[in-house]
């Protein structure tokens, strides 16, 4: 038996997300036999340095941390590796490395990190493997499966600060709550690092029981389906809506959606059993850019789609990027005036530059054409910012290219910022004009 210190660490944000990778990778753990730990960085805010006295007390014989691409969990975890390998007892430990960010370039973060194996694709096997025997180096961890834990877990995680999340429709009562549907993706985007084989649907009973424990324990009533993709066929999506429709209780949810499936009908099916919004990934309104990066969407289905969400009375959340080879400045108003007409305002939605992160066929692209080195000049000098352009596909100058996308993200938060002003001032009109007595002030929440 083995004692496994899991890291949740502080990603700078007030109210932390619920760990899932940690919830799954401790399930796995315990049911073979093992101790396991968690340093939730996210929830108290603790320094790095505090990583020194928990590794001083815990004797522990693995050291887990899992992360997406991106420069700030870069960084992070580059200063807490430094941390755990500067460690008196960093001979005793086997320090590991796992998710989405290290898969797409294993052999570069084993070395960087320090690492003594990094694990690419599903982590519950692996990590009990590594658990009980040691295992090192790149581990390939095989096609996408669905090992879900115990539904005990929950209690060794402090929910009551995680469901104080909201999402982006949820009301000041609400409790909130991610939750898987399925893992992996039908599609492969060209700037998607998150490349594993297959795809798995989790079995619905299974999804209504954890939905059960988690309103009956935690009064969690609004759950966002954090998978890549809920929608993943008009079966599926029927089935899921008919599994909540059965519950003795309401739910209110939202979902990731794919707009070739947002038909009236399966939007209205949606409604009415509890969805109140859903994210879609657009990425681009130019035919001949979505063509390239294999989207599998048409403008049509694009904007169909979208107006389909909005007469079901969803909120649509709508991704767009700008910065793929075959981008000009066209492109980024017309997604500015796409926003402003479609967008809710339920939340602010800006324009951020595609980002070729090691693992994705951008990034192999962009090193055939000399733009990028490798996966350490990538993070190193590249990336240091995911508003800025890492690597400029376009014909247009950097500079030009930031000047546009400032002009553009401008108009954009000003439309918000007007949309939220007329709400409040309709708001005030209510309260002393109508003398609606039940208005309770301006909150943040």
């Amino acid at each position: 038996m083995s004692n496994v210190l899991l890291i949740d660490y502080n990603n700078d944000s007030h109210l932390p997300l619920f760990p899932m990778n940690i919830f799954y990778l401790m399930g796995a753990l315990i049911k073979r036999g093992h101790q396991v730990g968690v340093w939730f960085q996210s929830v108290h805010h603790e320094s790095d340095e505090k990583l020194n006295e928990i590794l001083d007390q815990g004797l522990f014989d693995v050291v887990g941390i899992g992360f997406v691409a991106g420069y700030y969990p870069y960084r992070k975890v580059k200063a807490l590796s430094h941390i755990i390998n500067s460690h008196k007892t960093r001979n005793l430990i086997t320090y590991v490395l796992g998710g989405h960010g290290p898969a797409g370039a294993p052999e570069f973060f084993l070395e960087k990190m320090g690492a003594d194996a990094v694990v690419v694709g599903e982590g519950e096997k692996p990590i009990c493997d590594i658990a009980e025997n040691e295992t090192e180096g790149v581990i390939q961890a095989g096609s996408v499966n669905g090992d879900y834990p115990s539904l005990d877990c929950y209690a060794s995680f402090p929910v009551d600060v995680y469901r104080l999340n909201r999402c982006p429709t949820s009301k000041r009562t609400d409790f909130t709550m991610p939750i898987l549907s399925s893992r992996g993706c039908k599609w492969k985007c060209s700037f998607c690092y998150r490349m594993r084989d297959g795809f798995h649907e989790r079995e619905i009973e299974s999804i209504m029981e954890e939905i059960t424990f988690l309103h009956k324990h935690y009064f969690i009533n609004h759950f966002d389906f954090e998978d890549e993709l809920l929608m993943s066929s008009k079966k599926r999506t029927e089935g899921i809506c008919e599994a909540i429709g059965g519950l003795n209780f309401k739910i209110k949810w939202d979902c990731n959606g794919r707009l070739n499936f947002a038909t009236p009908e399966i939007l209205s099916l949606m409604k009415k059993h509890g969805c109140e919004y859903v994210n879609y990934g657009i990425e681009s309104l130019n035919q001949s850019v979505l063509n390239q990066m294999g989207k599998g969407l048409t403008q049509n289905q694009i904007y169909d789609g979208v107006e389909n969400t909005l007469l079901a009375g969803l909120s649509p959340g709508l991704n767009l990027l700008w910065g793929f080879p075959e981008n000009t400045e066209s492109d980024l108003w017309d997604e500015v005036s796409f926003l402003k007409t479609y967008c809710t305002s339920d939340e602010l939605r800006t324009i951020r530059p595609v980002c070729p992160y090691p693992g994705c066929r951008l990034f192999d692209e962009a090193v055939e054409k000399g733009l990028i080195r490798d996966a350490n000049d990538f993070y190193e000098n590249l990336h240091i910012n995911s508003d800025l352009i890492s690597v400029n596909f376009m014909d247009i100058p950097t500079p030009e290219a930031h000047r546009l996308l400032y002009e553009a993200n401008k108009e954009l938060i000003t439309n918000f910022s007007n949309n939220r002003l007329k709400a409040n001032i309709r708001f005030a009109e209510d309260v002393y004009i109508n003398g609606n007595t039940n208005f309770r002030g301006w909150r943040t929440v």
